[in-house]
């Protein structure tokens, strides 16, 4: 077996089959090894849509770190404690926007399925991804 870091970008995949496993192999040398194409096949989508994963979670962090996040949720649910009359104009939006936040992660996190079905879609561009809404960009600035 040639050495993990002589393959190829992407070529180097993990996997099981007929109670074996083969870890960082080249497809040709899983061919050699007698793994059918369709367990190959599985394997780079499987491969693939970790990549694109790892890429969402880049791009969900870009927009609101770890602590914004916990940030936002903590006065989200402090202002959702308060009965509906008493919420300031400014908390019915903080509530309206962290609604669409996670609507927008919901939107990101599909959309990486969708992204690992095309393999030939590149999901390095923005143009691959939904835009983060308006409303959300400006909570996430307020944390």
């Amino acid at each position: 077996m040639s050495d993990y870091y002589d393959q190829p970008e992407g070529q180097s995949l993990s996997l099981k089959h007929a109670g074996r496993s083969f870890i960082a192999w080249g497809e040709a040398e899983l061919k050699a090894a007698g793994v059918p194409q369709a367990a190959i096949d599985e394997a780079q989508k499987g491969a693939r849509l970790t990549t694109i994963k790892a890429e969402c979670r880049k791009r969900i962090y870009a927009q609101a770190s770890s602590e914004t996040q916990i940030n936002m949720a903590t006065a989200a649910a402090a202002i959702a404690g308060k009965a509906v009359a008493d919420r300031s104009a400014e908390e019915a939006t903080l509530l309206t926007s962290t609604k669409a936040a996670l609507d927008w992660v919901g939107a990101m996190r599909s959309k990486c399925l969708e992204l690992a079905e095309g393999p030939g879609t590149d999901f390095t561009l923005d143009a691959s991804w939904p835009e983060c809404p308006p409303e959300v960009v400006a909570l996430t600035e307020q944390f």
